[in-house]
């Protein structure tokens, strides 16, 4: 009897695997990462229109492919202890953010939405994954401690000065530990290259600031940093 052609066989191989191994868990969540970001945007700005439309298009992405493809955990996430609970858990909040902002309280859904951010990067830290969001929300939690440094002409000090040198040098470090680690085809994409040049001037511009020792000019400067981040994480981060 002859035996099987190797097409046979790699397509009964096909056959036999699961979705979630043929598919990419990854690539999937970033699909749903991108109206998410951009619901978080939208709910900082009060648009309760955008960010109901935002939510719904994350919503179908999360509860339809990723919940329906990966019941188990794919190869690069085979030790995790919370997979089901963890994607549930995202779905939830989702759901409460989607409550609140049909209230009207487009605030406490900002809020609320930051929850799936820390619940993704909880769960690619206890498997050891990195992807380039993973990079973009380090810097986006080392800039939050700067941004409520009161800086004005009656509160500046040597201690201010020097609390935000330290800061300034970890957002540096992150800065380029973020472009070091963007990835080929968002380096080829014209915009994005615009936009992470926005945010390294930002943190550039801010150190410049603090070397002036000028309060007034450092004020400036702290200011710009949250646009600058905001531009590259709602189109790419």
């Amino acid at each position: 009897m002859a035996r099987p052609s190797r097409l046979i066989l790699a397509t009964a191989l096909l056959v036999g695997m699961s979705s979630a191994a043929l598919a990419d868990f990854d690539s999937d969540v970033a699909k749903a990462y991108a109206p998410y970001r951009v619901a978080l945007f939208k709910s900082n700005q009060k648009d309760v229109e955008g960010t109901k439309k935002a939510l719904a298009q994350f919503q179908t992405v999360w509860n339809g492919t990723i919940l329906e493809t990966y019941p188990t955990a794919p190869a690069r996430y085979a030790d995790e202890a919370k997979w089901s609970e963890s994607l549930q858990s995202i779905s939830a909040i989702a759901a409460k953010a989607v409550d609140a902002t049909a209230k009207g309280e487009v605030l406490e859904a900002h809020d609320i939405l930051e929850a799936i951010r820390n619940e993704l990067d909880d769960l690619r830290d206890r498997n050891g994954v990195r992807v380039f969001s993973s990079f973009v929300n380090a810097y986006h939690a080392a800039m939050e401690p700067v941004l409520r440094v009161t800086v004005s002409e009656q509160s500046w000090s040597d201690e201010t000065r020097a609390q935000l040198l330290e800061q300034a040098g970890v957002l540096g470090y992150l800065s380029d530990d973020l472009v070091a680690h963007a990835p080929a085809e968002l380096l080829s994409n014209g915009e994005f290259k615009k936009l992470l040049r926005g945010l390294t001037g930002s943190v550039r511009a801010f150190m410049e600031a603090l070397e002036s020792n000028d309060p007034a000019r450092v004020g400036a400067a702290q200011k710009a940093l949250k646009p600058a981040y905001a531009k590259l994480f709602v189109k790419f981060g």
